[in-house]
């Protein structure tokens, strides 16, 4: 599922047009390079490490590049009404383990948040270099979590070739212009005093929050598509300069830019889905419609 936002916002839309990535909703340090995602039906789903999905599990002989991302860094995204921004930013305080039960009320006052990646990095394989690695690799059958690649109708598979992540993450908090910010300062300290993050005032209608986190959590990916024969052996890992539907039934776009796959017609949060009959987390409010100052 794809939390839009909108199309012209400055984070976001660097992030998705500059590396062909694909934001998430919930930071973590799980979504690393040489992970796997399987799409089907306009459904994404997150399954973890790719080498224990191949007959020959051994590391392989290839390293990623890491850099700072300086135009990231200094990007934020744009202001959005409350009732949108909360709904992202339960999202992203799960992802640094900060508390939200008591976010609504802490909040009062607060007329549109916005946010920001003060330590961007990104950790990327060479495309090339990957497809050399898995050359006479083969996709384990006999392994049960690869059985849904080898359905009537298979996942597909996506590989994760870079991510991007912060150890911070800035929340700037507005007030309505020509009014005060109105909001419970010891509140949100007490949220965040276990995070080692701080708050800062910068006049009388803004508030920036700055999380921290001991861990690189990743907040946006790319990844390339994997085709395999059907002995499972991997042939193929091609550009494709075209639009298509991924079997879709809902009329879900994934694009392709042009070697790696992009999960949105549009620049959005990524939220994951389940393989059907996997049990669920309790749900999540269903996000309001996308407003913006």
């Amino acid at each position: 599922m794809i939390l839009h936002l909108c199309t012209n916002d400055p984070l976001v839309t660097l992030v998705y047009d500059l590396f062909g990535a694909n934001a998430v909703r919930v930071p973590d340090a799980r979504i690393r390079p040489l992970s796997v995602v399987v799409h089907r039906n306009g459904r994404s789903i997150f399954r973890g490490s790719l080498l224990p999905l191949l007959t020959d599990s051994s590391p392989l002989s290839v390293q990623p590049a890491v850099s700072q991302l300086i135009d990231v860094s200094g990007r934020r995204s744009r202001r959005v009404s409350l009732d949108l921004g909360i709904h992202i930013l339960r999202g992203f305080l799960y992802g640094f383990g900060a508390p939200t039960a008591n976010l609504s009320t802490s909040l009062q006052g607060v007329s549109t948040v916005a946010f920001s990646f003060p330590t961007a990095m990104r950790v990327a394989y060479d495309v090339n270099a990957l497809g050399w690695a898995l050359a006479g690799r083969a996709i384990d059958r006999t392994n049960p979590a690869a059985a849904i690649l080898f359905e009537q109708t298979p996942y597909e598979l996506l590989l994760i070739d870079s991510v991007l992540t912060s150890r911070h993450i800035t929340i700037t908090l507005s007030g309505t212009k020509g009014q005060g910010l109105n909001v419970n300062i010891d509140a949100l300290r007490q949220m965040i005093s276990d995070l080692g993050g701080q708050i800062g005032i910068s006049g009388d209608s803004e508030l920036e929050m700055t999380l921290a986190s001991p861990h690189d959590l990743t907040f946006a990916f790319s990844c390339v598509r994997l085709f395999f024969d059907d002995e499972g052996f991997i042939t193929t890992m091609p550009p494709d300069l075209n639009r298509r539907v991924l079997g879709s039934t809902h009329g879900t776009m994934v694009r392709y830019s042009p070697d790696r796959v992009l999960l949105s017609e549009q620049p959005g949060l990524l939220m994951w889905d389940r393989v059907e009959g996997e049990q669920r987390r309790p749900a999540i409010a269903t996000p309001p419609a996308n407003v913006y100052e």
